[in-house]
């Protein structure tokens, strides 16, 4: 008996955190966005499958769909930092998304920064159902064949309330996104990510049963 406690304990001691994903060898030392890559690689937002990060190829329709989706289900389930975020410095004047398109390695940068902000802002997830907002638009029809690379991102959105017209990401495809799009699509997925984890309207007994009051 003294053995085989022995044996767990060993056993359980020896159960040791998985090693962040090794940096991209086409990533230099020092690049602008190198901590933003091994923000979004550790935590399973973009990937670089074949030991590359590939940061200056432009991202499409289909990788903004699929980063999305990942990026919220890391959000949900409390993998990035809820402090740490730099304060917000008030803006001169409007400024407006690049309207040129977006390359990995700017993707990456844009998910490592409002990712924090994001994650300070959203309340503890506690796994229970919320009642949904009812200024969101209904949900979209799903027009991405299942055979697509994208459909269960697509759809996990959707089903989340997390895109809506005119996000490109209903659209997954090869077409390189712009920032302007990069913009639409984030602002809806976390729109969607925060009615997820919070009660709207908090005064239910006014509105009676919603047509579908649980997710």
């Amino acid at each position: 008996m003294h053995i085989a406690l022995l044996m767990v304990v060993l056993a359980q001691s020896a159960v040791v955190e998985a090693p962040p994903p090794a940096m991209p060898r086409d990533v230099p030392s020092g690049h602008w966005a190198r901590a933003a890559v091994a923000d979004v690689l550790s935590r399973g937002v973009m990937t670089a499958p074949d030991g590359k990060f590939h940061g200056t190829r432009l991202v499409t329709r289909r990788e903004l769909a699929i980063t999305l989706a990942s990026l919220a289900r890391s959000l949900l389930a409390g993998q990035w930092p809820k402090n740490g975020a730099p304060p917000l410095k008030r803006s001169a004047g409007f400024s407006t998304a690049p309207a040129g398109p977006v390359t990995r390695y700017a993707l990456a940068e844009v998910i490592a920064k409002v990712a924090r902000y994001v994650a300070a802002g959203l309340p503890p997830n506690h796994g229970k159902a919320y009642y949904e907002s009812l200024i969101f638009p209904p949900r979209p029809q799903i027009h991405v064949p299942k055979t697509d690379p994208a459909y269960n991102a697509v759809a996990y959105l959707v089903a989340g309330r997390m895109a809506f017209p005119p996000s490109v990401v209903l659209q997954p495809g090869p077409q390189p996104i712009t920032g302007k799009e990069l913009s639409q699509a984030l602002v809806m997925m976390i729109a969607g990510l925060t009615d997820r984890v919070t009660d709207e309207p908090q005064n239910r007994e006014d509105l009676g049963e919603p047509p579908s009051k649980r997710r």
